[in-house]
């Protein structure tokens, strides 16, 4: 049976512990000849299928943290290995790919955007926020303007209703269709005094109501 180099340990020589890939070589090897070892007295022994499986998820845990930390080292400029530098270029040009930024966008359902395009679509959003709010302070102030108004016109329409139920002026008599002096009729002396003289619509009736004619007999 071969002899199997326990994991985290490599050989002296070259191909030592300098060599990142190498350690993962050996990992992967003895997951490999654990998976097809002959011998299945481990297997049928109670307990054997846990042991094999816990070998296995160390082994590549292990692989995967001592590639993972190389890596790290190697991106801090605290240790060299070529090989890690390699991988960790290959990794930087693969996620710089736009293919590949593409494809998890559309799988992450976000989207990926540099610095600068950050926070300049972070202002304008701040910019859109102050105008909202002066927007709003405008909307504020015409609504209170447009109640003020709302209130003026409720009390001259009050005002107008108790002037047409006036007994003294018969407002609620005056007949638009009947013969202004056998001239016109009383609306449109109405008219004539409104865009002549600029008279009140109610002044403009009374004046026109000083004929006889204008007044419904009813």
């Amino acid at each position: 049976r071969p002899k199997i180099t326990p994991p985290g340990v490599a050989p002296s020589g070259p191909r030592g512990i300098n060599n990142p890939v190498f350690l993962a070589k050996v990992i992967m090897n003895k997951v490999v000849a654990l998976l097809v070892s002959s011998d299945e007295e481990d297997i049928t022994r109670p307990g054997g299928i846990i042991t094999l499986l816990k070998d296995v998820i160390v082994g590549v845990i292990m692989g995967v943290m001592t590639i993972s930390a190389f890596i790290f080292l190697d991106h801090l400029n605290i240790v060299h290995f070529q090989s890690a530098h390699s991988f960790r270029n290959a990794a930087f040009q693969l996620l710089n790919d736009p293919e590949t930024i593409a494809n998890i966008e559309e799988a992450t359902e976000y989207k990926f955007i540099t610095i600068s395009d950050y926070e300049a679509k972070m202002k304008e959003i701040s910019s859109v926020t102050e105008k909202l709010e002066g927007h709003k302070k405008v909307l504020e102030r015409r609504e209170a303007e447009a109640e003020e108004k709302k209130k003026e016109a409720d009390g001259i329409r009050g005002e107008y209703e108790s002037l047409m139920a006036s007994p003294l002026l018969k407002l609620d008599k005056f007949c638009e269709g009947c013969s202004w002096s056998g001239k016109t009729t009383c609306i449109g002396r109405v008219t004539f005094l409104q865009e002549t003289y600029n008279t009140r619509p109610i002044a403009a009736k009374v004046n026109a109501m000083l004929h006889e004619s204008c007044i419904n007999k009813d």
